[in-house]
């Protein structure tokens, strides 16, 4: 019986060692998960950020290529009519006519400018809610440490087990009272 109450202290023992062991490996394990997606989640939100920037900056390289364009369509309207003035031109019929055209395919060209832009713009906002919404996603989803576990439970059941061994041997050898 000595014998037997010395292996479940033993047992007890190894129990509550294996029980810290586990327990420290779990912490660890959490702690390098939370880290992980914290950081993870810090990357997501610096490209969303750097992507909204880029969605300002080409807004704003779209306005000044757009402006850009009306003045070189400006500057190609006032060269036709210095030709045409040249020339002895009116001004009527083909000449303006010509103007007309030459004006409507500047404005053409300038709006197609805004629109790159904007579409351009439009790309990286929508890449920069994909990227909040991974981020938020990633903050949401750190899954907290077990709290329920609990290493005594280990410890309690070795006990047990030990205590009904024991009581077995005692009942094999007759040594229990009889009720």
């Amino acid at each position: 019986m000595g014998l037997s109450a010395a292996t479940t202290a033993v047992g007890v023992a190894q129990q509550a060692q294996q029980a810290q062991q586990a327990a420290a490996q779990q912490a660890s394990r959490a702690w390098q998960a939370a880290y992980q997606t914290a950081y993870q989640t810090a990357q997501a939100r610096n490209a969303a950020a750097v992507s909204e920037y880029n969605a300002q900056d080409a807004e704003r390289r779209g306005a000044v290529e757009e402006e850009r364009q009306r003045r070189k369509t400006s500057l190609l309207l006032g060269t036709l009519q210095a030709r045409f003035a040249a020339q002895g031109s009116d001004l009527l019929g083909s000449p303006l006519d010509l103007l007309g055209d030459a004006a409507a395919f500047g404005e053409q060209d300038a709006l197609a400018t805004r629109y790159q832009a904007v579409r351009e713009a439009w790309n990286q906002r929508i890449q920069a809610a994909n990227q909040t919404a991974q981020a938020d996603f990633l903050a949401n989803s750190v899954v907290p440490p077990l709290t329920n576990h609990d290493p005594g439970l280990g410890i309690a059941q070795s006990l047990l087990g030990g205590a009904t061994n024991l009581l077995g041997i005692a009942e094999r050898r007759n040594l229990l009272p009889k009720t």
